[in-house]
């Protein structure tokens, strides 16, 4: 009996409610016009839609992810950074100079080569003799005794060392070219670091506000519950959405948190950087065409290289077959003692040359000979590797950036249908004729349709970084 007075009451109260809203909604019959007089066109009566409640929702969650200690200022910043912090190019630089310091070696080997030195002899057996001239007898050889020489060495046919410095010379050019191809590598993966960054905080800020308006229709479920117009289906139902608005959160703050100690690492750094909220993805790309040069993909830095690697692997069957050839050096030495050296004299000058003619080693110039035919067809397919992931990284690069325009203006207009559905479901749920699942099916799909659009758009961004240096060589 009180289940059906309550049920007699509410719908009591639906229908007074309704009957206003369906009297405004009655088109008025206008006044009959008089013969002769146009008819008035009818104007149906405006009907004000009624204001919701302002609903207050404070949740921890709902509190913004903390910015990281270190932020990213500008280009200049992130440029300094690597220069200073950055692993891989500190081991190329440091390979730059490893490979000059060789050259120098090579060249060295060409050059004069001075020695200086000295020699003490102290004599423990001795034999006593009789001075003819003087009749005295003394201890011979004196003792003790020191010399010092100087000796003059300098090769005057050494095709090989000769050779060797124009191979030394070329080798540094292809470290300087490597070490140009990794500013360009690491340049990407930082640029990479940034955009990941900004999307990670983009979709984290996001799903707090998919939380927020999940837990205001949870409010509103359960406010209909204790008004007994709702069901304990649709307040189960809201609650399921938060629950997954909860979880997208606590996702995101992880992503927030890995893509900045990803940031970090590609710096060099093992603490966790952030961006800031003005920094500009637009003065990124600029100062990525600032500090590189855009070319053909046979003139990237990798390909370069790579070509200077199959010259120097050809020149190493030249230096091979000049083991082969014969070497000759002049060398001087002067030495002086305070004991005679030739006869009375107590310094002596001596010039001599040397001729060397290899016959047999054992088989070891055969040996390089064929070591070094066999490198340069290493090379010659390294080459050609190259050229072809070059190119192709080029084509799909730009590709890449035309897809990802694709990609965002529908993931655009999806979000623009989701909303709309999220906005129809909610006014046919408050018209009665949708369910809370409906209802909450088509947030949910709004809320995934907006992060989906964000990726995008940042894909964009990063498409168009990519396709930049995907032909550049950098020196920044």
């Amino acid at each position: 009996m009180r289940h059906t007075l309550r049920a007699a009451i509410a719908l009591l109260v639906a229908s007074v409610v309704a009957a206003p809203a369906a009297f405004a909604q009655q088109p008025v019959k206008p006044a009959p016009a008089k013969p002769g007089q146009p008819v008035p066109p009818v104007q149906p009566a405006p009907v004000t839609p009624p204001t919701p409640s302002k609903i207050e929702i404070n949740d921890p969650m709902l509190t913004p992810l903390a910015p990281a200690r270190r932020m990213l200022v500008g280009w200049r910043d992130t440029a300094a950074l690597i220069a200073a912090r950055s692993v891989e190019l500190q081991v190329a630089v440091l390979e730059v100079e490893r490979a000059e310091g060789l050259a120098r070696q090579a060249l060295g080997r060409a050059l004069p080569d001075i020695t200086a030195g000295g020699r003490v002899t102290h004599q423990f057996v001795r034999a006593e003799q009789v001075d003819p001239r003087t009749g005295v007898t003394e201890s011979l050889p004196n003792t003790p005794t020191a010399e010092a020489s100087i000796t003059v060495t300098q090769p005057v046919l050494a095709p090989r060392a000769w050779y060797a410095i124009g191979t030394a010379r070329r080798s540094a050019r292809t470290v300087k070219l490597k070490a140009d191809d990794q500013r360009r590598v690491i340049l990407g993966a930082v640029a990479d670091g940034i955009v990941a960054v900004v999307t990670a905080e983009r979709v984290a800020d996001i799903n707090r506000v998919g939380l927020r308006s999940a837990l205001e229709r949870l409010e509103l479920m359960q406010r209909r519950m204790r008004l007994e117009s709702g069901t304990k289906l649709d307040v189960v139902r809201a609650e399921q959405d938060v629950a997954l608005a909860r979880n997208e959160v606590v996702g995101g703050d992880e992503s927030v948190q890995a893509a900045r100690e990803a940031l970090g690492l590609a710096l060099g750094s093992k603490e966790a950087y952030g961006v800031p909220a003005q920094f500009s993805l637009d003065q990124l790309e600029r100062s990525a065409r600032e500090a590189c040069t855009i070319g053909k993909p046979d003139e990237r830095a990798d390909v370069q290289a790579a070509r200077s690697e199959l010259e120097i692997a050809e020149r190493g069957v030249t230096d091979a077959k000049l083991a082969y050839a014969p070497t000759a050096d002049v060398s001087s030495t002067a030495a002086v003692s305070p004991d005679p050296i030739v006869g009375d004299k107590h310094y002596s000058w001596s010039i001599q040359a040397r001729l060397t003619v290899p016959i047999w080693d054992g088989g070891i110039r055969y040996g390089e000979a064929r070591a070094a035919r066999a490198a340069v067809g290493q090379s010659k397919a390294r080459l050609d590797a190259t050229r072809r992931t070059a190119s192709i990284e080029l084509t799909q690069a730009a590709r890449s950036v035309q897809v990802a325009e694709q990609l965002r203006v529908l993931a655009e207009k999806r979000r623009d249908l989701a909303k709309e559905l999220a906005r129809l479901s909610q006014v046919a749920f408050d018209a009665g004729s949708a369910t809370s699942f409906e209802l909450v099916e088509a947030a949910q799909a709004a809320r995934q349709a907006e992060l989906n659009l964000v990726v995008r758009e940042f894909d964009v961004v990063k498409a168009k970084i990519t396709a930049l240096l995907a032909s550049s060589s950098c020196s920044y």
